[in-house]
């Protein structure tokens, strides 16, 4: 790692936030009663009724009970009335005569059930303080206040619910942890000991994902009921405030990064949303450096985020929130104490944090600043902003707020609220990269560095951190590590046309030439897939050999030696594998899945010639021809169904005990059972 020590960090991050204030403040006076930490603060709803020609634009709250709001309204220190009247913070939830004040253009619906079951509602109004306070009141108010079309808040969840289990997406395969296995999509129990057949429980792995998504969907369904005037939606966002009971698991926790990235594409695809952005914020008592379960879901929270650069789709539509710095102590577990100001805090910040997003994305703009009411040389301004070419909207920034006298003043507010945006883009971007060097992704770092350049030089806080990143890139360490990332990029880049085997080799080579670097964790990453693709492979062989079913474990394996040969773990399975098919009971079994396969591969044949002379029959122009060659088929297709279940008679008889005997018994039942109309392959899978 670099030679800069962890203080370095800490004065780096003190430092960029120096030179954001020094950026603020170069611009000119603000207007009088206004402080500096006011720029970015909400004004008062206007009262002003959304325009209801557009979507209302939706945006889905999920997570388990810290997403549901424990914040206390009144009660002393710690309540939204203290900090509101005594400590004067969120100034824009109350009017003049101290009263809460309502959102016209924000919708703020809840419901909750659990699971699969019915549907209870808890709010459905415009946005003001009602009952507890969550997170959805600094979020509304943010991305109301950014946001021109209606706006309709939806929250659907429950406490006490786990991404691992009851939360867990579809598509989720099932897996082993240490000795156990826990469930994929759909099944049950929560885990078992391997070998052992669990005994069925009244709930499934994602029940509660289920029973989420169905209800919000049942909310959008009767839309003017829950937004009073609207007739289309947009799902435009989600927010996901979660993690809580995976602490407590450790399989939970392992595999949260993975469910988390296939959460945020399953709801996507789920509310046909694909575009639709994602906010996460971390457990407020989780610091950076954690270790543990704790760790490592804050370690996947940080990763999904799409500045992490890890998950290249996420760019710039999938933010962050680190709320350990924004909550005001306990605990996730404990509701933290129902402090009201970590509920708004870290609502504000997830608020915040998809205003930003919004203004990133296409079409978008400066929150707070509708384009139409600028003048053509805020105009100018604002694009450039939303081009993301920062530099260039500062240095024109700069002299228009330099002398503000006889300038229009609703202009003049427009511009403060542009170059507090643009301050904070300059302070996101610094934060950013500060995360690549801290975690030693120096190529990341560097690619980064040239990639903004472009739109952020001349900007003092940038240049003074870009020489210093420079510096830095240019140690003997660095170097080194430049070489290495470059080194498995090129190897990336072979991935597609290399065979699996080839690319498992290159990317192990190369960690075994490079314990100790960054990138030899980036390339355990690369190897993932094809570890968990071989260790479903094993599992699936696993089972058969449970099941006895010899023939089509061999067909399996003979057909996965094409893609996993010259894997060292595969091969040495192989050998083993290919050495028990020698013994005398396993080539017996295989012989018997020969001769009950055989059947159902003269069943196909037999099925493909019987629509063939259907299709023939169908033909003939005379009906009473048609008839009688219709009737001819159907009595040749009986007769050899019915020699195929004889067949399978003489094997249930001369397998009886085993494997493929109870199975050619099973297929015999079923035929019969079917008025010898259906022959079906009846064995366990």
């Amino acid at each position: 790692m670099s030679s800069l020590s962890f203080l370095a960090t800490a004065a780096h991050r003190l430092s960029s936030r120096a030179s954001v204030l020094v950026l603020m403040l170069a611009v000119g006076p603000t207007p009088a009663g206004l402080a500096q930490d006011d720029l970015e603060s909400l004004p008062r709803p206007d009262g002003e009724a959304a325009d209801m020609r557009k979507p209302v634009q939706v945006y889905i709250l999920l997570g388990q009970s810290n997403m549901l709001g424990f914040g206390k309204i009144q009660g002393g220190d710690g309540s939204l009335e203290h900090a509101v009247k005594e400590k004067g913070l969120y100034p824009y939830l109350v009017d003049d005569q101290g009263a809460w004040t309502t959102r016209q253009d924000v919708r703020n619906v809840r419901v909750m059930g659990s699971g699969t079951g019915g549907m209870r509602k808890f709010n459905n109004e415009f946005m003001t303080i009602k009952g507890k306070v969550g997170p959805e009141i600094g979020i509304g108010h943010h991305v109301g206040h950014a946001t021109e079309a209606p706006v309709m808040i939806l929250k659907s969840c429950i406490g006490n619910r786990s991404l691992g289990w009851d939360l867990l997406p579809p598509g989720s395969a099932q897996y082993e942890y240490e000795g156990k296995v826990y469930a994929g999509y759909k099944e049950t129990p929560l885990s078992w000991d391997k070998g052992t057949v669990p005994e069925p429980i009244g709930w499934y792995a994602g029940m509660q994902y289920d029973g989420d998504v169905a209800r919000a969907k049942q909310v959008l369904e009767s839309l003017g009921e829950y937004y009073p005037g609207a007739k289309e939606y947009e799902v435009a966002g989600f927010f996901w405030w979660q993690g809580d009971k995976d602490r407590y698991n450790d399989a939970h926790a392992a595999k949260y990064e993975e469910n988390l990235v296939r959460l945020i594409e399953q709801l996507r695809a789920d509310f046909e949303a694909p575009e639709a952005r994602f906010v996460i914020a971390t457990l407020g008592q989780t610091q950076k450096g954690a270790q543990g379960n704790e760790g490592k879901i804050l370690d996947a929270m940080f990763a999904v985020d799409g500045g992490s650069g890890k998950y290249k789709p996420f760019r710039g539509n999938v933010a962050t929130v680190y709320s350990h710095p924004l909550s005001k102590g306990g605990a996730s577990n404990g509701h933290y104490g129902g402090n009201a100001e970590t509920y708004m805090n870290i609502g504000e910040a997830m608020g915040k944090a998809m205003a930003r997003m919004i203004l990133d994305g296409p079409g978008g703009g400066v929150p707070g600043v509708k384009a139409d009411e600028l003048d053509s040389s805020l105009g100018r301004i604002h694009q450039l902003l939303v081009d993301e070419k920062l530099n260039a909207a500062r240095e024109l920034l700069q002299p228009y707020l330099a002398d503000t006298s006889g300038r229009d003043e609703q202009q003049v507010a427009h511009a403060r609220t542009m170059n507090a945006h643009l301050t904070a883009s300059v302070e996101w971007t610094l934060d950013a990269l500060d995360g690549l060097w801290a975690k030693g992704d120096y190529c990341g770092l560097r690619d980064e560095l040239a990639r903004t350049k472009a739109t952020l030089q001349g900007i003092p806080g940038y240049d003074e951190w870009q020489a210093k990143w420079a510096d830095e890139l240019a140690t003997e360490e660095a170097v080194r590590e430049l070489a290495v990332g470059d080194e498995l990029a090129a190897i990336v880049a072979r991935k597609e046309r290399a065979s699996m085997a080839a690319y498992h080799a290159l990317l192990t080579a190369f960690q075994a030439a490079h314990p100790d670097s960054f990138y030899t964790g980036e390339a355990d990453r690369e190897l993932a897939p094809i570890r968990k693709a071989l260790q479903g492979l094993l599992r699936r062989v696993g089972d058969l050999d449970d099941l006895g079913d010899m023939y089509t474990k061999y067909q399996v394996i003979d057909e996965a030696r094409r893609t996993f040969a010259k894997i060292p773990e595969f091969d040495e399975a192989y050998a083993r594998w290919k050495s028990w098919a020698k013994h005398a009971d396993v080539k017996a079994s295989i012989a018997a899945g020969e001769d009950y396969a055989e059947v159902f591969e003269d069943l196909e044949e037999l099925n493909e010639k019987l629509a063939k002379a259907k299709a023939k029959d169908g033909k003939v122009t005379s009906p009473s021809k048609r008839t009688k060659a219709q009737e001819r088929t159907a009595a040749s297709h009986q007769k050899r169904l019915d020699s195929l279940a004889d067949e399978l008679e003489k094997l249930a008889e001369r397998y009886e005990g085993s494997y493929y005997g109870r199975a050619a018994r099973d297929s015999l039942k079923a035929y019969l059972a079917s008025g010898r109309k259906a022959l079906t392959d009846e064995r366990e899978r």
